[in-house]
């Protein structure tokens, strides 16, 4: 018998040594979305006349590049007469360009928009340079993304034209970021900061036409609430919320997965979602490292978020496991509840392009260390088991 309890103080040594129940993920879901993976860039075409020379062309390629520094845009002169099999000739006659200069912004996920330049700029450089950064910045998203940069998540609500109708959506997002806030001592790792709302309200549309682009929508056609939710460098996670979407249990499916540990089955090709066009400066930069207490730049930090993402975008996993894929609908019978379960975080959600996607994460971080405890425990069982029936044999 001393033999069979040396045995067991043995593989629990092993075991301990190999499994890290508490931790888990070193990342959650939020911290992932601060790094920048190089592959989600919009692009710039700026459509220059043949009449410019080499030397003023070169400057304006160096003066773009130093401009869209820190930022999520490349920029590319294109010049008259040249190939056309470019990827930024196929724009020309989508948005009816005939003559040049003209400026064309393209999305990562597809959609573009023409550009304005100023025709009283003091040349094409300084106008490209203008038109470059009045699609970087503007008050709500500069508001979207510092808020991101140290609070849970943002929900943006778009006002519509009734005031009664944006009330309700108001009390849907506050309710909603209300329970978020009550349950962020039960994620897998603390999050200080629930999340918080921004309104854009009918006078600024206008001024926000980027942004809107960014959602798909035109100033003009926004005749209803909408809401949409963001985190960490500016992401968008989820479909845009509006009608009778726009609740608060919807809202909790798509709040509730920025918590969740990074590596519990979720599918990092819609997780990552679509980063607003902006400037990432250092104040920014220093803010979300002070939030994190940690730097998400760091290069080593950074190249294991990014080998997370990469096997997350890979579709590993086992569809039956109990973080695995679940099929539900946003709206259906629980949408139109006060909230989607007494668990609060373990409802599905949707993605970015609101595909049906959706995943079901861990409710805290108390389930995943009681499954990795629980499996410590019943494989030191049956290894017990087996040396105990072995001494009796021999």
């Amino acid at each position: 018998m001393t033999r069979l309890v040396w045995l067991n103080l043995a593989v629990l040594c092993v075991l301990a040594a190999c499994v890290d129940p508490a931790r888990g993920c070193r990342y959650n879901v939020r911290e992932i979305g601060f790094i920048d993976v190089e592959v989600e860039l919009y692009r710039l075409f700026v459509y220059v006349p043949q009449a410019v020379g080499a030397g003023e062309m070169g400057d304006l390629k160096n003066a773009l590049d130093a401009a869209s520094v820190d930022t999520n845009i490349r920029c590319e002169p294109v010049p008259a007469g040249g190939d056309p099999n470019h990827p930024a000739s196929r724009f020309l006659s989508a948005h009816g360009i005939d003559s040049y200069p003209a400026a064309v912004m393209v999305s990562p996920d597809g959609p573009s928009r023409r550009l304005p330049l100023p025709a009283d700029a003091p040349s094409l450089t300084e106008a490209a340079s203008l038109s470059l950064e009045a699609a970087l910045d503007s008050p709500t998203r500069r508001q979207i993304l510092e808020k991101a940069a140290d609070c849970y998540a943002v929900v943006l609500l778009i006002e519509g034209l009734q005031e009664d109708r944006n009330a309700a959506a108001r009390e849907a997002v506050s309710d909603a970021i209300s329970y978020v806030g009550e349950q962020l001592e039960f994620l897998p790792k603390t999050i200080a900061k629930g999340p918080e709302m921004v309104v854009l309200d009918r006078s600024s549309l206008a001024g926000e036409d980027i942004l809107l682009w960014t959602l798909g929508l035109k100033p003009e056609d926004i005749n209803e609430p909408c809401a949409a939710v963001f985190y960490g460098r500016g992401r968008w996670i989820g479909p845009l919320f509006k009608g009778e979407l726009l609740t608060d249990a919807n809202l909790l499916r798509i709040l509730s997965i920025i918590g969740a540990d990074c590596e519990c089955g979720l599918d990092h090709r819609w997780l990552q979602g679509t980063m607003l066009p902006a400037r990432w400066d250092q104040s920014l930069q220093q803010k979300v490292a002070t939030s994190l207490g940690f730097d998400p730049e760091s290069p080593m930090v950074k190249m294991e978020m990014v080998s997370i993402v990469r096997r997350g975008m890979g579709g590993l996993g086992d569809p039956g496991a109990p973080f695995g894929y679940q099929e539900i609908e946003v709206g259906g019978e629980s949408a139109g509840s006060s909230h989607p379960s007494a668990g609060g975080f373990n409802n599905g959600t949707v993605g970015p392009a609101a595909d049906l996607v959706d995943v079901e994460p861990p409710r805290t971080g108390g389930l995943i260390l009681a499954v990795s405890f629980g499996g410590m425990v019943a494989l030191v069982a049956a290894i017990s088991a087996v040396v105990l029936w072995r001494a009796k044999r021999d």
